[in-house]
């Protein structure tokens, strides 16, 4: 049984008001959604429609409040998606100089066990002249392995994943199936993923 949960939803509702000519209408993309996220968890969400999976992701990192119910952060949580690591980056810099951030550990957990980042990178072949190049010039192979690198090397406790599975190589795929057996952070899965990732709920 789990002592504590970092995210929690109650009646999570969020509606847009469309002008139909005599009066507005709301249509609604999320309605009462009431979840707890613990530690370990692995969550899929399906959607009607991209709107509507627009909207919780939004949602999940704050760019939107709901127009009904609560939604619930527990203290020094923080929620990224695998994509605003990619959005954060500047491009015109290099992958070793962007891994410096402090939003990255030079040890990350992996495997159950801290590893330095060096090692991460050399597995990715990310290694050797590719980590000093802009990230601008790395190939779009590569650009995908820097994402799940990022991914995984974050101080986060919670991360909601989007279509990246859908973009990875066998190399990067089989990486980021390793690191998923032992992170023991949440991980909120939005669209297609493979079958290797059993979610513990679905949505």
């Amino acid at each position: 049984m789990h002592s504590k949960f970092f995210i929690s939803c109650h009646k999570l509702g969020y509606y847009s008001q469309l002008d139909s000519g005599e009066n507005l209408i709301q249509k609604w993309d999320i309605r009462d959604l009431t979840l707890k996220f613990f530690a370990g968890d692995r969550v899929r969400f399906r959607f009607n429609n991209n709107d509507q999976k627009d909207v919780l992701l939004r949602l999940f990192l704050q760019k939107l409040k709901p127009k009904k119910g609560s939604f619930f952060i527990s203290s020094k949580t923080h929620i990224y998606s695998d994509y605003n690591f990619w959005e954060r980056t500047n491009k015109k810099a290099s992958l070793q100089e962007n891994m410096k951030s402090k939003l990255f550990s030079s040890r990350p957990w992996f495997g159950g066990h801290r590893k330095n980042l060096d090692i991460l990178i050399d597995r990715l072949d990310l290694g050797g002249r590719k980590q000093h190049i802009p990230v601008q010039e790395l190939s779009l192979e590569q650009k995908n392995r820097f994402r799940i690198l990022m991914m995984i090397a974050a101080k986060t406790k919670v991360i909601l994943i989007d279509n990246l599975f859908t973009e990875l190589d066998e190399i990067g795929m089989l990486f980021i199936l390793e690191w998923l057996e032992n992170f023991i952070g949440i991980v909120i899965l939005f669209g297609d993923f493979p079958n290797q990732i059993k979610p513990n709920r679905a949505r």
